[in-house]
């Protein structure tokens, strides 16, 4: 997601060099936040600041999921015996679930009969804990790693948003409020967890 924002954002480069003075602001901050007010003022140094921030949030966040990611996958072969390599979302989620693979497959079959989705046996799809304290040290780990996912997202949202906003105001302080009109628009899809924020821009 934030590779496809920062590929857009290029393509504005020759947008605002060629644009006017109200303009060539406006589509410099929303290009690099604190660019437009630099080209008009020299200042803007706080809409940069901030971008550093949440870069820097961004990437921490995205280093500590995959940190947890491997720990948690690695916990899981040395306690539980699993297999991680090549497994998807549901097995690390059964994992956390239940003791074994034995638990996981007589639930499946009491719950949903002769549709149960059942592990074959086998060593692939074997795992068992020794206890309940490891298999929810497994679960701590795995949720840290989802939780740092969420903040990497938000963090992503910060970014957008401080563009957004540095665009705008780079735009008013070159004196183009009064025949430059802005509309931005939230979006919320509770459905899917996802919000998302559009600019509408008339010059």
């Amino acid at each position: 997601m934030l590779r496809f924002a920062i590929l857009i954002l290029l393509l504005l480069l020759p947008v605002a060099a060629s644009a006017s003075k109200s303009q060539g602001a406006f589509w410099r901050s929303l290009l690099i936040p604190g660019w437009g007010q630099r080209y008009t003022t020299g200042e803007g140094g706080r809409f940069f600041a901030a971008e550093l921030v949440f870069l820097g949030g961004y990437f921490g966040f995205e280093r500590l999921g995959d940190i947890r990611r491997e720990q948690y996958r690695a916990y899981a072969a040395e306690k539980a015996g699993a297999q991680p390599a090549g497994k998807g979302r549901e097995y690390f989620d059964d994992l956390g679930f239940y003791q074994s693979r034995l638990e996981h497959n007589q639930f499946s079959r009491y719950k949903d009969g002769p549709n149960a989705k059942a592990y074959p046996l086998g060593r692939d799809s074997f795992w068992e804990w020794a206890g309940d304290p490891s298999r929810e040290r497994y679960r701590s780990l795995r949720n840290s790693s989802t939780t740092a996912g969420r903040q990497a997202v938000f963090m992503t949202g910060l970014l957008v948003v401080n563009h957004l906003v540095s665009a705008v105001h780079a735009a008013r302080t070159a004196g183009g409020a009064g025949d430059i009109r802005t509309t931005l628009i939230p979006s919320l899809n509770p459905g899917r967890l996802r919000a998302s924020l559009a600019i509408v821009r008339h010059f």
